[in-house]
């Protein structure tokens, strides 16, 4: 593993947080989830770790999650509204949403787990989807840099990265419990650190 899953359970509760206290959905904040982990990697680690931008399937237990748009042609594509985010570090794949796959899979019962796999363990395509955790991702540039350009520009952005940042701790550190932030209008509010219990990975 490149990073213990203790801390890879921080990185995802620190942002998970941060997402709910904005009244955002984690269950579709992979582009929030990718850029915030790969911030935490680079500023906490001083590791290469860069958001990445997509097709990807994911093999978990019996269900395959598929972030892909069907073309006409009967292909998929990772350039249309189901385009999903990860990081890529390393040579390893790490998917800090995973343990909100429950919520976005719907009435699919899944369990929170990790997701965090070596690229060179990578599937051949989406068609050799065989066991449990195996995963195939596809990075679309085009599609990253559209889906990126605007949203970059907000400046809430910036800062709640180098909140994420300044909350994180690696473990055996004491992670606060909580962080204070400023609000627009001057006014602190006080964020408490929450997200889905791990029962292991994918």
């Amino acid at each position: 593993m490149l990073i213990k899953q203790s801390d890879y359970h921080r990185i995802y509760r620190v942002i998970n947080s941060l997402l709910v206290a904005a009244n955002a959905d984690p269950a579709t904040a992979s582009m929030y989830f990718s850029t915030f982990g790969a911030f935490i990697l680079k500023q906490h680690y001083k590791l290469d770790a860069a958001p990445k931008g997509g097709l990807a399937a994911y093999r978990l237990g019996d269900t395959t999650i598929l972030f892909a748009d069907h073309r006409e042609d009967g292909y998929v594509t990772g350039t249309g509204e189901n385009f999903h985010c990860w990081v890529e570090a390393e040579g390893w794949m790490i998917d800090f949403m995973a343990p909100a796959l429950p919520q976005a899979a719907g009435n699919i019962a899944l369990p929170s787990r990790m997701l965090q796999k070596p690229m060179s363990g990578m599937a051949s395509s989406i068609n050799h989807l065989d066991k449990s955790g195996d995963f195939f991702c596809k990075h679309e540039q085009e599609a990253m840099a559209r889906n990126f350009s605007d949203w970059q520009k907000h400046a809430m952005i910036g800062d709640m990265a180098s909140v994420a940042a300044k909350w994180f701790r690696k473990s055996p550190k004491q992670m606060p419990s909580s962080i204070s932030i400023e609000e627009g209008d001057g006014n602190a509010r006080t964020v408490p650190l929450i997200g889905n219990t791990l029962s292991g990975s994918w």
